[in-house]
């Protein structure tokens, strides 16, 4: 033991004090995962733990694409809002990815909601 103590002990304390930086994650999502709407939502967000600028966001129905107006200068942020067009009673899949500011890494996801 005394071995391994003094052979490992000074690499197992430097990665004791590195810092762990975990990537950002969706949060909350409006509408919600898995909602079932009676209301056609007017805009969708997506909230994360961390600033994050938007890289695709897709949404499809019956699989077409519902055209979506991003603004792919905003500045990086936690919250990201689109305006919806008018929406159809349905079945909508939304699939998104971003960058993390912090450490640049990419995040993705999907979920889908329902308007009745």
């Amino acid at each position: 033991m005394r071995e391994f103590v003094r052979r490992w002990g000074p690499c197992i304390a430097l990665l004791v004090g590195v810092p762990v930086f975990g990537h950002a994650r969706l949060i909350g999502t409006l509408p919600a995962a898995d909602a079932e709407l009676t209301d056609r939502p007017t805009s969708l967000t997506l909230t994360f733990n961390e600033n994050v600028r938007l890289a695709v966001l897709k949404l499809t129905a019956a699989g077409h694409d519902v055209p979506l107006t991003i603004d792919r200068g905003a500045a990086p942020a936690k919250a990201v809002l689109v305006p919806l067009p008018p929406l159809a009673a349905g079945k909508y899949s939304v699939e998104w990815s971003a960058l993390t500011q912090s450490d640049g890494h990419v995040v993705k996801g999907a979920y889908s909601f329902v308007i009745r």
